[in-house]
C-alpha cells in the first residue's frame, strides 16, 4: 500500500535511460539488474550512472551484463524485425 518499491529488484533487458532512472531513484527500487549497455543513451554506467549519484535521496545497487549475449540478440532480433515490418508496411 505504498508507491516506494523499498524491497525490490528490477531486472531489464537494455540499460535504463535517464528518465527511467530517475524513475528507479524516486521509486527507491533498491537493486537493478541490467542485461545489455546502452552506450548511446544509458544512464545506469554508459554515459553516467544515476543510480549511484550521492546527490540524490536513495541509490540503487546495480548488477550489469546478466545474460549479456542472449539480451542483446533479443534485442537485435527485435528491432530487425520492426525494420522489417515498417519496410513493408511503407512498400504498401
Amino acid at each position: 500500500n505504498d508507491w516506494r518499491l523499498e524491497e525490490c529488484t528490477l531486472y531489464v533487458t537494455l540499460e535504463p535511460c535517464q528518465m527511467c532512472s530517475g524513475a528507479i531513484i524516486q521509486a527507491r527500487v533498491q537493486r537493478v539488474v541490467v542485461g545489455c549497455m546502452n552506450p548511446k543513451a544509458g544512464c545506469a554506467g554508459s554515459i553516467l550512472n544515476l543510480l549511484d549519484m550521492q546527490e540524490f535521496n536513495h541509490q540503487a545497487e546495480l548488477a550489469t551484463g546478466v545474460l549479456e549475449e542472449e539480451c542483446s540478440t533479443m534485442m537485435k532480433q527485435f528491432f530487425k524485425e520492426l525494420r522489417e515490418k515498417q519496410k513493408k508496411m511503407r512498400a504498401k
